[in-house]
């Protein structure tokens, strides 16, 4: 046996592994240390650890029995069957015969669409075959079989992976260690599987690892013994062990469970060190909210009492506002959850102190929707009139001349709420006290876009930083991607929102027509109805099945012609997109708020900042090219006054799709965010990766949710004590190895 390996060895240093495989372990699974492949971790879905299988001879087995038979193979039969109609069944079979070595029984193995076999085990090969038992046709076979090679009998040109150019006796010798542990099916314990490629079978990497586990000396520790102790957690060695070679099912559970802390912890302790670093600095503005002010008299001018959620969100952001330190925090919440009124009174809490407040939107239709919903709340407090205070609208589209005036304005200290897009960030665009920053659909948005709005200020002195989201995340995945952000999560909905129902039909349902004579009803009952199309118009060319043959998608020029002159043609029938201007998109909002219009056929520019209570319809043509979360906002349009109200997503192949499944199911947006992240994964919703997290090998923030949060609030007590990990050195290059400073600086810049 070789000498003892360090996880920073290459994986060369283990006995076996020539330059080929090397090369293809870097290739397939980005493995070029010992550490890397410990890291390549076994499957933990359910059902990838297998019990293993007993080693007997075939005269002691039972039929249906799962075993392992070790023998020679003495030839193969392969063939290619008759194919069942429908073209199922497999391709190739390779009909294996394998002479027991124990009592001298012949048994068949049959390995399916595995051409490859033959080659790679020839006669004579000694081999381990573990399968269940069974009689096919008068004889015995062992079936959904799995073929290890034994000992030094791995043919050359398998030696270390098809022609690798290594000799066959070092590849003996790397095979053989764990080899014959193969054979050791009888000492209990479960069989890992992992994540494999045709060049490196799950069989070939598990052989690898147990032979560097086999020359690893104990690992030790770097997580502080009262964590350990804290959440019941197993050592590092043990977990590392375990996860690959457990003894039991409750082994591998514990183990996943330090592992998964182990990256967790890692990722916080590095997010929040590059906070502390950001802040360090930092001095906020107190500004506590004042118990006569305009804050205060908002709440108690309310027609209707906050809900808990929102009580509790003041609560928090009245503690920030009163802090020296400047407020960084997330206010999430689904559609109609109430954020705006919470923003306003922070806004407000920062006007009583005689500053002003900004808050920026990523389109001028959620920037005007805001505008409009401030100015109805803040009606009550005479906004607008002498005395009582003004907001604004600043956009890209309006007159040069009128700009100019307002931002002059703007500069005097005049303008209490500003409210506009990007516009804000322009330099010209200059409150002389900016208190606080409100910046909604933050994931539309970077991190520089908020320190671009903080540095207004030209005092040293940060103002507030309120960051809105209506796209609901799970907790542990906002604690995690926004990680520099306190999270306060909106999580109730204000009484008096109607439950929407959601109806899932074929593009060609015969139920088209009664949904367009249920729209003509609604239309004479004072109601209105979306109708929301992917494409604007035909020149976009992607295609869906349909019943006789390919079509485009549907697109929201031709849906508002046919439905005009068709269906609706005795109804009023508006049309809205990006490609308009922002005052005909304006115009044609205004005529659809105010019921000039019954159906309003639009893109996803409706999507978010729409809010008009006489909607109860929403349509939605080829909802399957939308995402989880643009439904959901699209459906959140209606169901806002008090009417019941409905939504149909038509899909040409709705059947099995599980995000409409998932929408048609439930209205709960943090449900849905949870079945969009299980579907997408952490690397793909809102572009995680890219933007500088870290890859999670074993955690999943659905599933780890609990974790996350313990994660996070270990990471600041420690670095609360000790911000640079002086104290603690191991764990200080651990978070390094975990989380490249690199990619996590992309977060800066979203």
């Amino acid at each position: 046996m070789a000498g003892r390996l360090d996880l920073s060895d290459p994986v060369t240093a283990l006995p076996g592994v020539g330059a080929r495989l090397a090369e293809l372990l870097a290739e397939h699974l980005g493995v070029r240390t010992v550490a890397d492949l410990l890291a390549h971790y076994p499957s933990q879905e359910p059902g990838k650890y297998r019990e293993r299988a007993a080693v007997k001879p075939l005269g002691e087995a039972r039929i249906g029995e799962t075993l392992t038979v070790i023998g020679r193979i003495e030839g193969w039969h392969a063939f290619t069957p008759r194919r069942r109609r429908g073209g199922k069944g497999p391709k190739h079979i390779a009909r294996a015969t394998v002479r027991d070595e124990g009592d001298g029984q012949a048994i068949a193995a049959p390995f399916f669409n595995q051409p490859w076999l033959p080659g790679r085990h020839p006669q004579g090969a000694r081999v381990a075959v573990t399968g269940r038992l069974e009689r096919y046709r008068g004889e015995l076979q062992l079936r959904s079989a799995r073929l290890t090679p034994l000992a030094h009998d791995a043919p050359a040109g398998d030696a270390a992976g098809a022609g690798n150019g290594a000799s066959a006796d070092a590849a003996g010798a790397g095979d053989a260690a764990a080899g014959d542990a193969a054979a050791d099916d009888a000492d209990g314990g479960l069989l890992a599987t992992y994540p494999a490629t045709a060049a490196l079978p799950s069989e070939r990497i598990a052989r690898l690892v147990r032979t560097a586990l086999e020359l690893l000396p104990p690992l030790p520790d770097p997580l502080p013994a009262a964590l350990r102790q804290r959440h019941g957690l197993v050592c590092r060695d043990t977990a590392l062990r375990h996860i690959h070679v457990p003894p039991d099912r409750e082994a591998v559970r514990r183990a996943r469970d330090r592992l998964v802390y182990d990256e967790l912890l890692a990722l916080q302790l590095a997010i929040q060190q590059r906070r502390s670093e950001r802040e360090q600095d930092a001095r906020g503005l107190a500004q506590p909210p004042a118990p006569d002010g305009w804050a205060a008299g908002l709440l108690a001018g309310l027609p209707f009492a906050p809900t808990g959620a929102q009580r509790h969100a003041i609560a928090e952001l009245h503690a920030d506002l009163g802090a020296a330190g400047p407020m960084h925090r997330l206010l999430q919440g689904d559609v109609g959850s109430g954020k705006t009124l919470v923003a306003a009174w922070a806004m407000l809490a920062a006007v009583d102190h005689g500053r002003q407040a900004a808050l920026m939107a990523p389109t001028e239709v959620l920037a005007e929707q805001h505008h409009r919903t401030l100015q109805a709340l803040l009606a009550p407090l005479g906004v607008g009139a002498p005395g009582g205070p003004r907001v604004e609208l600043v956009t890209g589209s309006l007159p040069a001349r009128q700009l100019r005036g307002l931002l002059a304005e703007v500069a005097a200290g005049e303008v209490d709420v500003l409210v506009g897009t990007h516009a804000l960030l322009e330099q010209r665009v200059a409150p002389p006290d900016l208190g606080l920053v409100v910046v909604d659909e933050q994931h539309r948005f970077g991190v520089e876009h908020r320190i671009r709005l903080r540095d207004k200020r030209d005092d040293g002195h940060h103002p507030d930083v309120l960051v809105m989201t209506a796209t609901p995340i799970p907790r542990s995945l906002a604690l995690t991607l926004y990680g520099d952000l306190d999270v306060t999560t909106l999580d109730e909905l204000p009484p008096g929102r109607q439950p929407v129902t959601t109806t899932v039909l074929r593009s060609d349902s015969p139920r088209r027509a009664n949904l367009e004579r249920f729209v003509r009803e609604r239309a004479a009952e004072g109601e209105r109805a979306f109708w929301v199309c992917p494409a604007v118009d035909a020149s976009e060319v992607a295609t869906v099945p349909g019943p006789e043959g390919e079509r485009s998608i549907a697109s929201a020029v031709e849906t508002a012609d046919h439905l005009a002159q068709g269906p609706f043609a005795d109804l009023a029938v508006g049309l809205v997109h990006g490609r308009l201007s922002a005052a005909e998109r304006e115009a044609v909002m205004d005529d659809f708020r105010r019921g000039a219009l019954d159906v309003l056929v639009a893109t996803t520019v409706v999507e978010v900042g729409v809010d008009v209570p006489e909607a109860t319809v929403m349509v939605v043509e080829d909802a399957d090219r939308f995402g989880i979360s643009q439904l959901h906002q699209l459906r959140g349009r209606v169901g806002r006054g008090r009417a019941r109200s409905h939504c149909v997503l038509f899909a040409a192949e709705p059947e099995g799709n599980r995000r409409l499944e998932a929408l048609s199911a439930t209205t709960d947006g943090f449900a849905l965010a949870e079945t969009d992240l299980e579907l997408r994964g952490e690397g793909s919703l809102f572009d995680t990766r890219q933007s500088g997290l870290a890859d999670l090998r074993l955690a999943r923030l659905v599933r780890d949710g609990a974790w996350v949060a313990r994660a996070r609030e270990d990471a600041r007590r420690l670095l609360a004590d000790d911000p640079v990990l002086a104290d603690h050195p191991e764990l200080h290059a651990v978070v390094r190895g975990h989380v490249d400073p690199e990619r996590l600086a992309a977060l800066d810049s979203g």
